[in-house]
């Protein structure tokens, strides 16, 4: 493992848990990884080493097949902290899922995610190639599997039996005791680790929804994700800054006000030409960034009932319908109002 990624921050929450269910195991639970249980009750994090030690640990001390999948289902959405209460509190489900996808780094970051449309099918797919992870792929795909379904369960309020689990691994011993953790299928020696469900039901409320809750995890979560960045991976860190600028639509519903290149610039401790040399030494550019940004606000606000097309260009800083919508046709091809009746660029 590469020594920088290995002194990556993980939470210290789930190791707590497993102190929890093997009572009288720390010493060996936390071997090789030079902690004690009174360190680990003190600090909110471990680094990704430590994390992935302790599983193994685990692993080893539970002596059961399925202790993955049993520890997953342990973990309530609320044992995430600000991802948690975040996706719990977002308008729908698919908010909540984007959320999820987008920063579960910050919660296990030895795995990528990401959150898209297939079809008539919502993807949550798990990237197992981040970090060479050996004989703990397996169950920490079983244990994010866990959390995803117990978070769609929390928002349907019973048991999902509309979903498709996927491993992309050979089917393992204990594959007939999915069914007393899943309500639905799973597919082993698949193209990919995923959870999959209708996208119909992506637009299902929340029913602990809150503004101000939300928005506050969002912003949290941006924070802990930058975090976990290089600092030399500026078109990333633009990518957030401006996601971060463009959340205030939610919360203020009013016109925002366009980002400048020079004000981010002067944020990153970079003169504008050096922030301008280096996003092209990455093959982008701030107007790139910014009109991508502005897209993905836009395509979500089309997709609500909120606010007219016409209102969607002012919000995004447009000077009029006529701006917005060239803007638009230029980027993906046809028009916002299409788009708005068809769901699909």
């Amino acid at each position: 493992m590469n020594p920088s990624l290995a002194t990556l921050p993980a939470p210290s929450t789930y190791t707590r848990m497993l102190l929890q269910r093997l009572p009288g195991q720390a010493v060996t639970l936390l071997e090789g990884t030079g902690l004690s249980a009174a360190a680990i009750a003190g600090s909110a994090t471990i680094t990704l080493h430590q994390q992935l030690q302790i599983f193994r640990n685990a692993m080893a001390l539970a002596n059961r097949a399925d202790w993955a999948l049993a520890f997953g289902q342990q973990l309530n959405i609320n044992s995430h902290g600000p991802l948690g209460f975040g996706a719990l509190s977002a308008p729908t489900l698919r908010d909540g899922l984007d959320m999820l996808g987008h920063f579960a780094r910050i919660r296990a970051p030895y795995l990528g995610f990401s959150t898209y449309d297939a079809g008539n099918r919502v993807i949550l797919e798990l990237h197992s190639d981040v970090w060479p992870m050996g004989d703990l792929e397996l169950p920490l795909v079983e244990i994010v599997l866990q959390v995803a379904n117990s978070y769609i369960e929390a928002v349907l309020g019973h048991s999902m039996t509309e979903a498709s689990l996927m491993i992309a691994a050979p089917r393992p011993a204990h594959a007939a005791i999915y069914s007393d953790y899943f309500a639905s299928p799973c597919e082993f020696d698949a193209p990919m680790h995923a959870y999959t469900l209708p996208a119909n039901l992506g637009q299902l409320p929340c029913p602990l929804y809150d503004e101000k809750t939300w928005r506050a995890a969002l912003v949290s979560c941006r924070e802990a994700l930058d975090g976990l960045l290089s600092r030399n991976d500026l078109a990333t860190r633009v990518r957030h800054m401006l996601a971060s600028h463009f959340d205030r639509i939610g919360i203020s519903g009013k016109r925002c006000e366009l980002p400048r290149l020079s004000d981010l610039a002067s944020t990153l401790c970079v003169s504008p030409r050096s922030l301008i040399r280096q996003l092209a030494a990455q093959d982008t550019s701030f107007r790139e960034l910014l009109e991508a940004e502005q897209l993905a606000v836009a395509c979500k606000l089309l997709a609500q009932a909120r606010y007219s097309v016409s209102e969607i260009g002012s919000l995004l800083g447009f000077s009029d319908a006529a701006n917005f919508g060239r803007a638009f046709r230029r980027l993906t091809g046809m028009a916002p109002g299409l788009y708005r009746r068809t769901g699909k660029p």
